[in-house]
């Protein structure tokens, strides 16, 4: 089966963000090894919620071509929701990405999430340290490989784990094939 080009232009590339470490933190006299358990369960729910967050931010085509990300901000609480829109363009691929950009593909992240642990030893917040890159092709001039790096603060509430506080920034830059025998560029090799 033939795909069209609106079919290739409307699909979500498959994105999960790769949980390098899950870090428990105790304001208890016991020992951290003994809640490595707890954090990456905390770790693997933080991962959902970024993951849902950079790909409805950066990859959903049904959001960066029209420039709205309405899925994005309820995945931050009801106090942080303002400051996070008024960081969109850096949260987000923008709000002129679909003037600018064909596709978005090849999507990489790493994740190491510190769980802050209560006196009773239960997960209280989490740091989510992101590093994410994708690929967006141009519509014109050369491919740009889109960075993000931060760092998001999570609290569980009744919606799952939810971000009330972040520092993130971007580093976008151009891909410039390298010369050889293939010069098509990648998220990957950048």
């Amino acid at each position: 089966r033939l795909l069209t080009e609106a079919t290739l232009q409307a699909t979500i590339p498959a994105f999960d963000f790769r949980v390098t470490r899950a870090i428990p933190i105790l304001v208890t006299h016991k020992k951290p090894n003994q809640f490595d358990s707890a954090a990456r369960d905390v770790a693997g729910q933080v991962g959902d919620t970024m993951t849902t967050l950079y790909t409805e931010a950066f990859l959903d085509p049904a959001n960066w071509r029209d420039g709205s990300y309405d899925e994005v901000w309820p995945l931050f609480e009801d106090g942080s929701q303002a400051a996070a829109q008024q960081a969109g363009t850096t949260l987000t691929l923008g709000p002129s990405a679909g003037d600018r950009f064909d596709t978005v593909d090849q999507p990489l992240g790493t994740l190491s999430v510190k769980v802050l642990l209560d006196r009773t030893n239960q997960p209280a917040t989490a740091v989510a340290i992101v590093k994410f890159k994708t690929l967006a092709t141009a519509k014109v001039g050369a491919p740009i490989l889109v960075v993000s790096t931060g760092q998001y603060f999570l609290r569980q509430g009744s919606d799952g784990w939810l971000v009330y506080a972040f520092s993130v920034s971007r580093d976008d830059h151009e891909v410039v094939p390298s010369p050889g025998p293939s010069s098509s560029p990648t998220a990957a090799a950048s």
